[in-house]
């Protein structure tokens, strides 16, 4: 062991595989004539065969790298083929109808009354309506930035997902009038909080901002109660203003990336699951246009 060391140092003293034949058909054939010329191909036969351990370790180390990075190829894929897997065996949400302006009206009528409850279920819904946005990402909204919304046409949201972060929403001509219909529940609102205070928080922490369950309960269950009162009884949830509002703003637009830019999403492909294929009389109209 201690010379395969000193010959490590010694790289360059080695000698390759012909001369170690060259060595060996010397012994075999006897053409040796004193015994320091046999010491001497001794001494070379050694640094031979060193030298063929030596490059055959080398090679082992570089096959263990090869192995290593095989294995490590191997288990990535396998580890890309049980996400992808895992994906489209995932738990699919059931089909979400939009929200419609006739849902909305009653959605608002179902949840009339005088307490700030109320008040605030009407404001969340009509926020949800104009905006498009997720729901959770109402809860960081605080009173200042509805007397924008009243006053200059747009509000500014911290998106909670992948996206551009305080994403401005400007409302349609349509969202406005929204808006001003709720006035009333806005100037109550104005009346019993601070402009740093949060828009939707509980009756007994005013000061706390409202559970995202909490807010998506009192929403959904005005819904499920609007629900059954129409015949075709709608699949309706929070997360059908979003839909409605996407699929309103194609049909106005159809721009898609306008409307990514505008519901904030990173992707095409996010947007696209939204929005309704363009029927053949709408793709012929829009190609005579070009």
């Amino acid at each position: 062991m201690n010379k395969l060391k000193k010959f490590k140092k010694e790289k360059n003293e080695l000698i390759g595989e012909s001369e170690i034949e060259s060595k060996l058909d010397i012994l075999v054939k006897g053409q040796i004539n004193n015994s320091e010329e046999l010491e001497a191909i001794r001494n070379d036969l050694q640094r031979g065969f060193i030298g063929l351990a030596l490059r055959n370790e080398e090679l082992n180390q570089k096959l263990e790298i090869a192995v290593s990075e095989l294995t490590a190829m191997k288990k990535e894929r396998e580890e890309k083929a049980a996400r992808r897997e895992k994906w489209s065996k995932r738990k699919r949400l059931p089909k979400r109808d939009p929200i419609n302006s006739k849902i909305y009206n009653l959605l608002m009528k179902e949840s009339e009354g005088p307490t700030y409850m109320a008040t605030r279920t009407r404001i969340g819904i009509c926020l949800l309506t104009v905006t498009g946005i997720r729901i959770s990402e109402l809860l960081s909204l605080k009173v200042g930035q509805l007397e924008t919304l009243l006053e200059e046409g747009w509000i500014s949201i911290d998106r909670l997902k992948r996206g551009p972060s305080n994403h401005k929403a400007f409302l349609t001509w349509e969202g406005k009038k929204l808006v001003k219909d709720r006035k009333r529940d806005f100037e109550f609102l104005f009346l019993m909080k601070n402009k740093d205070s949060y828009v939707f928080t509980s009756d007994r922490k005013p000061n706390q901002m409202l559970s995202r369950q909490t807010l998506t309960m009192d929403v959904n269950k005005v819904m499920h109660s609007v629900s059954n009162l129409l015949p075709s009884k709608p699949k309706i949830t929070s997360h059908s203003f979003r839909i409605g509002y996407i699929s309103q703003l194609w049909r106005n637009t159809k721009d898609i990336e306008f409307v990514r830019q505008t519901i904030g999403h990173r992707s095409l492909n996010s947007t696209s699951n939204y929005v309704s294929e363009i029927g053949n009389e709408e793709r012929e109209n829009r190609m005579s246009r070009i």
